[in-house]
């Protein structure tokens, strides 16, 4: 499972993630696509979904997806970042404008 779109549906159609799984992107994206943006602020809309993204580097090479408290938590990583940086957290979910 390597594709953007994949990923997304395998993340639909599972009932509950009791654990953090990820996801490796075959091809790294860049949040400021419009359709990338489009994806990530429809996701945001719905109630029981946050979707959090690298504010700083704006990329994503993983997708990882947890359920805490019936809420859906979806991370677009980026992985590189997270590992050079020790794990400062840059992540946000604020609308992609």
């Amino acid at each position: 499972m390597t594709g953007l779109q994949e990923i997304l549906n395998k993340i639909k159609n599972t009932p509950k993630y009791v654990d953090y799984v990820e996801y490796n992107l075959h091809n790294p994206i860049n949040i400021d696509n419009d359709k990338n943006k489009d994806i990530i602020n429809e996701l945001n809309k719905n109630p029981n979904i946050e979707c959090y993204y690298n504010g700083k580097t704006r990329n994503c090479d993983i997708i990882g997806v947890v359920d805490i408290n019936n809420i859906r938590i979806i991370d677009f990583d980026d992985n590189i970042y997270t590992l050079t940086n020790k794990g400062i957290n840059q992540q946000t979910k604020d609308f992609i404008h």
